[in-house]
């Protein structure tokens, strides 16, 4: 357990269309209103649909692929840019600052599916040369080159104190892409041998560090044609992460390259944090591959990055709350400082079941030292579960809450 008397900052995530509904006064004082301490506002976000139950303009909103939301430079960026939407050339953002509300800049980086559909050439390509067009590939210097550009383009508009790096990695396998059909038994060890990226970035990034690529590749494949062939071997998807770590400690070659894949991360941050001073960086998990502290399948390493980011968002999408707790012992393990942690919560249905789930995980993270504490997301939530916010602000500031029940 880990006492400290630094506050606990309540914050929230926030897409713009919401914010220009509202009206941006009205909207941060709402938030205040909450408890609310900061705002995360997306910058630049992936397409999605996505149903809005207390918004008086519209029910169900598409958002556009690869779109930013605020007045980007197109000078500051290069080959690969994203569209800008009409809602950038609007005021919003300059008079949400104006309330003092401090705020994050939300951006999405590689999980473009835009960008991803007419650059094939620099997106994700598993082991049999399948192209992941919602997936830009960091081995490649056009997308590095374009996720420093958009993170200082986004800094530098002022507004923002911090900008929040999302699919800042390698993006696997799973996507919630348009109609995802998987009819065979995909556990974690399939989905995670999928989402290996065997691109010519990636290949040549392996030639360089000495890595056995192509017998690697030879591996991969037969394992997964062998799992693959044998779709009546089993009745339900697998629970089989022990065969990943079984794979990673005989196989010196996929050890090699998956840590290839984190110093490529590490070293994209690390460049973005430097570009971008004195604003700050933090990092995501990934809802993409479970718990936090997987994370390091998308080569992102918090150990590696614990000196360079403010915080780790911790997007612990799960109703399972011993799950959530016992990952947040091992992620304050690996940045060794709790502080560095920033458990995110998906208040909506069915990830919380009712406002006790969402109590049991934010008093044990707190009372382990974690300060930070983030909610998903303005639009999604309706009336009740939107003021769990405040009910949960006032018991991480000491309050009791009568009732913890939805």
């Amino acid at each position: 357990m880990t006492e400290s008397h630094t506050p606990v900052s309540i914050e929230l995530f926030a897409y713009p269309w919401d914010i220009v509904d509202d009206g941006p006064a009205r909207f941060a004082e709402e938030c205040r209103g909450l408890g609310v301490t900061r705002l995360h506002v997306a910058t630049a976000y992936h397409s999605g649909k996505f149903l809005l139950p207390r918004s008086s303009r519209r029910k169900v909103h598409f958002a556009e692929s690869g779109t930013a939301y605020v007045p980007l430079d197109a000078s500051e960026l290069g080959k690969l840019q994203p569209l800008l939407s009409p809602l950038a050339a609007l005021k919003w953002l300059e008079e949400l600052a104006g309330t003092g509300m401090p705020l994050s800049g939300w951006t999405v980086f590689h999980h473009n599916s835009r960008l991803g559909s007419m650059c094939g050439q620099w997106t994700t390509r598993n082991v049999f040369g399948d192209p992941y067009p919602f997936a830009l590939c960091p081995s490649h210097e056009e997308v590095r080159d374009y996720s420093v550009s958009l993170a200082k383009a986004v800094a530098r508009l002022g507004f923002f104190s911090t900008v929040d790096l999302e699919t800042i990695g390698f993006l696997g396998y799973f996507h919630g892409h348009h109609h995802e059909v998987n009819a065979g038994p995909l556990g974690p060890l399939e989905k995670f041998l999928l989402s290996l990226c065997f691109c010519d970035g990636c290949r040549n990034s392996a030639v360089r560090d000495d890595i056995a690529v192509d017998e690697l590749a030879t591996q991969v494949r037969d394992l997964l044609l062998l799992k693959l062939k044998a779709d009546d071997s089993n009745s339900s998807n697998r629970t089989n992460m022990e065969q990943i770590a079984a794979l990673l400690a005989q196989s010196s070659e996929l050890a090699q390259f998956i840590r290839m894949r984190m110093n490529r991360v590490t070293g994209l941050v690390k460049n973005i944090h430097a570009e971008v001073a004195p604003v700050k960086v933090s990092a995501f998990t990934s809802s993409f591959v479970g718990s936090p502290s997987n994370i390091w399948m998308e080569g992102v390493s918090m150990a590696h990055l614990r000196d360079t980011v403010e915080t780790f968002h911790l997007l612990a999408y799960t109703s399972d709350s011993g799950a959530v707790n016992d990952d947040l012992l091992f992620c304050i393990a690996q940045v060794k400082d709790p502080a560095k942690l920033n458990l995110t919560l998906n208040l909506g249905l069915p990830l919380t079941p009712d406002l006790g789930d969402a109590v049991t995980k934010v008093m044990f993270a707190e009372k382990h030292g974690v300060r930070r504490f983030s909610f998903f997301n303005y639009g999604f939530l309706g009336e009740g579960r939107l003021r769990w916010i405040a009910e949960l602000a006032y018991a991480l500031r000491g309050g009791k809450i009568a009732s913890s029940h939805g």
